[in-house]
C-alpha cells in the first residue's frame, strides 16, 4: 500500500514539473529545482524500504508454509504406512477366515460321516439285540431237559456280542460328540475372526477419513489442536460433545491417570463408557482379581474393562450407571442407577443409590455398601459361602442369590443341577437359574449439556 502512495507522489511531481506555466514563465528552465529533486529522492528511499520489508515479510511467510508442507507431508507419509500395514493385516485374517471355513466344512462332512456310521450301528445293535432275544427263546425251549449250566454256556456268548456291539456304538457317540465340540469351536473363531476383519475395515476407513481431512487443511496448528482435544477427553461423554456420533473404541484420559482405550457406545443424547460387555460367550468370565483390577477381553467383542480403570472414571463426578439385559427371545429391559465407587483400598466397593428410570426391577441391595468378589479374595458379606466359588466369575455380591452378570455364559437351557447357579442371571427378572443372552454395563456423567 505504502509503494503505490508513493507512486502516486512520483507521478504528482513529474506532472508538476512538466505544467505549461512553468514552460511559459521561462524557456529556458530545463532542469526541476533541487526541492524537486530532494522530494523525489525521498520518495524513492521510502519505496525502496516498504519494497525491501514487503520482501522480507513474504520470505518468513514462504518459510512458515514450506514449515507447515512438511509437517503434513510427514503426517500424510506415516498414515500411509499404518494404512498399509492395516491393509495387510485384514487381508491375513480375510485368509486365515476362509482356511478356517473350508476346515469347518470338513468337518462337517466328516461329521455327517461319523452320523450315519452311528446309526448304521444303532441299527445294528437292535438287530442284534433281536436276535439275541430270539435265539434265547429258541434255546430254552430246545434245551428245556439240559441244565441252567448248559444254558449258560451259549447264552453269554451272545450277549458278549451284544456288549462289543454297545461298546462300539458308544465309541462312536464319543467321536461325534467330540467332532461336534471341534466345529462348534471353528465356528467360534470363524465368527471372531469376521469381526476382527470387520474392525479392521472400520479402522482403514477412519484412517482414511483422517487422511481426508488432513489433505483439506495444512494447518499444522490445527493438528496440535485435535491432539490436545483428544487426550484431554476423560470419558465418551467428552468424545460425543465433540462431534463423534459412531459407537467404537476411543482412547480417554480421565483426571489423574494415564490414557487408556474403551468402547464408547453413542447414543442420540450421550456417549456411554461401556465396563462390561457379554453377547457370545467368547470370552471366560470365571477368573480371579488381578484380571477383574486390570480388566480383559477384546474392546470389539466381549471384554470386562477393568475395576481400576471403572474407579478412574466414576471418581470424577457423579455418575450414572445403566444396565441392559437380553433374554433368550431377544426381549431387552433396563434400569440406571446412581452410585458410587471406593478405591483399591476398599475393594472397589459398589453403592447403589436411587433407580431413576428403567423397566427393570433392581436386583442390586440399595444402601448396602457391597465390595467386589473373585474366588480367590472373599469379600461378599455371606458367613459362610464364598460366592464367586459358588457361582462363578467375580462380582459385588452381598448373599450370593440375587445377580451375577460375570457368570457363565451358557446358550441352552442348563440342565445339570450343579450349574444352575452359575450363569448370568438377575433375580427379579427370570429368577436365579435363567442365564442371559447379553449384558451391557456402561456410565456417563449424571449432568450433560448439549
Amino acid at each position: 500500500m505504502k509503494a503505490f502512495h508513493f507512486i502516486v507522489l512520483i507521478c504528482l511531481i513529474c506532472a508538476t514539473l512538466s505544467l505549461p506555466g512553468s514552460s511559459r514563465r521561462g524557456q529556458k528552465t530545463q532542469f526541476a529545482s533541487s526541492d524537486d529533486i530532494s522530494l523525489l529522492a525521498h520518495g524513492l528511499l521510502q519505496l525502496g524500504q516498504g519494497l525491501k520489508q514487503h520482501m522480507d515479510k513474504t520470505r518468513e511467510e514462504m518459510n512458515a508454509v514450506f514449515e507447515q508442507l512438511n509437517v503434513y507431508n510427514s503426517s500424510i507419509n506415516s498414515l500411509g504406512n499404518q494404512t498399509r500395514l492395516i491393509e495387510s493385516d485384514g487381508k491375513a485374517l480375510k485368509e486365515k477366515a476362509l482356511k478356517l471355513e473350508i476346515q469347518d466344512e470338513e468337518l462337517r462332512k466328516r461329521s455327517m460321516e461319523l452320523r450315519n456310521e452311528l446309526m448304521k450301528a444303532l441299527q445294528d445293535r437292535q438287530s442284534v439285540a433281536s436276535k439275541v432275544d430270539s435265539l434265547e427263546g429258541k434255546l430254552e425251549r430246545i434245551l428245556g431237559n439240559k441244565t441252567g449250566k448248559d444254558k449258560s454256556v451259549d447264552v453269554p456268548l451272545y450277549r458278549s456280542v451284544t456288549e462289543f456291539q454297545n461298546q462300539h456304538v458308544d465309541e462312536l457317540l464319543a467321536l461325534v460328540k467330540a467332532q461336534q465340540q471341534q466345529i462348534d469351536e471353528q465356528n467360534l473363531q470363524i465368527q471372531l475372526l469376521v469381526n476382527k476383519v470387520s474392525n479392521r475395515g472400520i479402522e482403514c476407513r477412519e484412517h482414511f477419513k483422517f487422511k481426508e481431512k488432513m489433505k483439506e487443511s495444512s494447518n499444522s496448528t490445527h493438528l496440535q489442536n485435535i491432539q490436545k482435544t483428544a487426550i484431554s477427553d476423560t470419558d465418551c461423554y467428552q468424545i460425543f460433545k465433540r462431534g463423534e456420533r459412531t459407537s467404537g473404541v476411543y482412547s480417554i484420559q480421565p483426571k489423574g491417570s494415564q490414557p487408556f482405550q474403551t468402547y464408547c457406545q453413542m447414543t442420540a443424547e450421550s456417549g456411554w463408557t461401556v465396563i462390561q460387555r457379554r453377547f457370545n460367550g467368547s470370552v471366560d468370565f470365571d477368573r480371579l482379581w488381578l484380571d477383574y483390577k486390570t480388566g480383559f477381553g477384546d474392546l470389539c467383542g466381549e471384554f470386562w474393562l477393568g475395576l481400576e480403570s471403572f474407579y478412574q472414571i466414576a471418581h470424577q463426578a457423579k455418575y450414572l450407571l445403566r444396565i441392559e439385559l437380553e433374554d433368550w427371545k431377544n426381549k431387552t429391559r433396563y434400569i440406571e442407577y446412581t452410585f458410587r465407587l471406593s478405591n483399591k483400598a476398599d475393594n472397589y466397593t459398589l453403592q447403589i443409590g436411587q433407580v431413576l428410570t428403567g423397566d427393570l426391577s433392581s436386583a442390586i441391595s440399595d444402601c448396602k455398601e457391597l465390595p467386589f468378589s473373585t474366588s480367590d479374595r472373599d469379600n461378599d458379606l455371606h458367613t459362610v459361602i464364598n460366592c464367586a466359588e459358588q457361582h462363578s466369575g467375580g462380582w459385588w455380591f452381598s448373599a450370593c442369590g440375587e445377580t451375577n452378570l460375570n457368570g457363565k455364559y451358557f446358550r441352552s437351557r442348563i440342565s445339570r443341577r450343579p450349574d444352575r447357579k452359575k450363569g448370568i442371571f438377575w433375580k427379579t427378572w427370570k429368577g436365579n437359574y435363567y442365564s442371559f443372552k447379553s449384558t451391557l454395563l456402561m456410565v456417563r456423567p449424571m449432568r450433560i449439556t448439549n
